[in-house]
């Protein structure tokens, strides 16, 4: 496999089937676009009820416009609806996202903004009398541009399904009434939020503000809950309105005081000063040690703040919500700027030992060879690169995408056309080969000269200078071996 025969199967995407409650959502890209599709579970497939139950959600989704809400058409086969094809794009089950990128919950008010696209759907969709029934990570998509919030298929339209089949694995994020066949209104969906919203803080920690919310959302006993996802999210906003007034207000006590201290400070003073000497070691030995290949690549003219800086980001890389936003941007740049720098010197040393003028012209197994070599190289380096910069597997194979296919054009540049194909041979040269019919008693073939001049004419015919020795060869091997196009095994080498 050469090289642009590796970049071309690395946009063939493989199919990745993740699980959802009602059947396995993958996707495709195809010409360029992403298709998405959920192939439903077999233990549904052939139930009537749910064969219905999709039908009769499509039409309404048909004339339900939401941007929130993804849409979807039916496959039907001989034993039902087997599957349903969803509108294209880009998405991602927001399982996958956590798991792939755990320090998403601490970027850019990641939190509040699904929250506030959840809860605004839901409370569209209930004004319909619909109820989504599980908020589990696995059964909302986000979009991969903006983590934008979407929903597919919604529980209410389901409930004569064998509910433990469906919510098999998630049962935890399900109201209980569900299971025991009570109706299904909007507290199964404040329950379902409740348990949604405390998995979705659960690493960064739940505000305090919003653990009695979530106590009341989550309660057994329906009555004991939100009447309604409306109620919820209008208490959630008013309690983060209140959080932000306090803080406001703290933060203004906290910069009269510092204005206030600043005044005393500016004072003459009879204290004597102390300076402090600089820090010679800015990087401290524990780091050298350990983390050395993180620092690689800064650059020779960053000063000691700079270094300083990308230290602390180190030390606090392993948790990242303990970084406030600003810095984890900081540290997300210069990790990707650092990793970016290294794995483009790696690069061009790799494909610079493949794509060489003797290889390009040489023996195309060896070729292949070498070529599947360095592309085993080129991922295992960067692997590396990336655990050595702490950035996540998608931007590195997207950064070390566009390095590759950048150097590998350069140094298609740089080849001597000829090698690639590309040049072709001038009209006003033409080659004409000599061949060399003198009897030896150790060749058992004729020698040849090569020898190339400038002409308006085409190739000169084979030379017959010795017909006798001609003869010899030509009765001998059957064919004219001053034939260019030289059959099977009876190859003319040339001098």
């Amino acid at each position: 496999m050469n090289f642009e025969e590796m970049i071309e199967a690395r946009n063939a995407q493989k199919t990745t089937k993740v699980r959802m409650p009602y059947g396995f959502f993958y996707k495709r890209q195809i010409e360029g676009k992403y298709s998405n599709f959920v192939e439903f579970h077999d233990e549904l497939v052939d139930n009537i009820f749910f064969t219905n139950s999709v039908k009769h959600e499509c039409e309404f989704l048909a004339g339900f416009k939401h941007k929130a809400q993804l849409h979807f058409t039916p496959n039907e086969g001989d034993d039902g609806i087997y599957a349903i094809a969803i509108e294209v794009g880009n998405y991602q089950t927001l399982g996958q996202l956590l798991n792939d990128d755990p320090s998403v919950v601490a970027r850019n008010e990641f939190l509040k903004k699904v929250l506030k696209e959840i809860l605004d759907i839901t409370v569209s969709l209930n004004d319909e009398n619909v109820y989504h029934v599980c908020f589990a990570p696995s059964n909302i998509l986000v979009r991969k541009t903006d983590n934008a919030v979407r929903l597919l298929c919604h529980g209410s339209f389901y409930s004569k399904v064998d509910q433990d089949v469906l919510y098999e694995g998630v049962e935890d994020f399900v109201a209980p009434e569900v299971f025991n066949g009570s109706e299904i209104n909007s507290r199964t969906d404040v329950y379902s939020l409740g348990k949604f919203i405390a998995y979705l803080y659960e690493s960064s920690g739940l505000p305090i503000e919003l653990k009695k919310i979530i106590e009341k959302a989550t309660a057994v006993n329906p009555d004991d809950r939100f009447d309604s996802v409306a109620t919820l999210r209008a208490t959630i906003e008013k309690v983060t309105a209140m959080k932000r007034t306090t803080i406001t207000a703290v933060s203004a006590i906290a910069i009269a005081a510092a204005v206030v201290g600043l005044f005393f400070y500016l004072l003459p003073s009879p204290e004597v000063i102390e300076y402090v000497k600089p820090v010679k070691d800015v990087v401290p030995d524990e780091m050298v040690e350990e983390d050395m290949d993180a620092l690689i690549g800064i650059g020779a003219d960053a000063d000691s703040a700079t270094i300083a800086a990308i230290v602390e980001l180190q030390k606090q890389k392993k948790d990242s919500l303990g970084m406030s936003e600003s810095k984890l941007r900081q540290y997300n740049s210069k990790a990707e700027a650092i990793f970016r720098k290294q794995f483009t010197k790696a690069a061009d040393e790799i494909i610079s030992k493949v794509y060489t003028p003797s290889n390009m012209n040489g023996d195309v197994n060896d070729f292949a060879a070498k070529s599947k070599r360095m592309t085993e190289e080129l991922a295992k380096k960067q692997d590396e690169l990336m655990k050595a910069a702490a950035i996540n597997s998608s931007h590195a194979q997207r950064i070390a995408s566009e390095i590759i296919e950048q150097i590998t054009e350069k140094k298609k540049d740089i080849l001597d056309k000829d090698y690639m194909g590309l040049k072709n041979v001038p009209q006003d040269k033409k080659t004409t080969t000599q061949y060399d019919y003198s009897s030896s008693s150790e060749s058992t073939l004729p020698t040849t000269t090569t020898t190339t001049k400038t002409t308006s004419t085409s190739t000169s015919s084979h030379p017959r200078s010795n017909q006798d020795t001609y003869k010899k060869y030509r009765d001998k091997y059957g064919v004219d071996p001053g034939d260019p196009v030289d059959p099977d095994n009876y190859k003319l080498r040339k001098k």
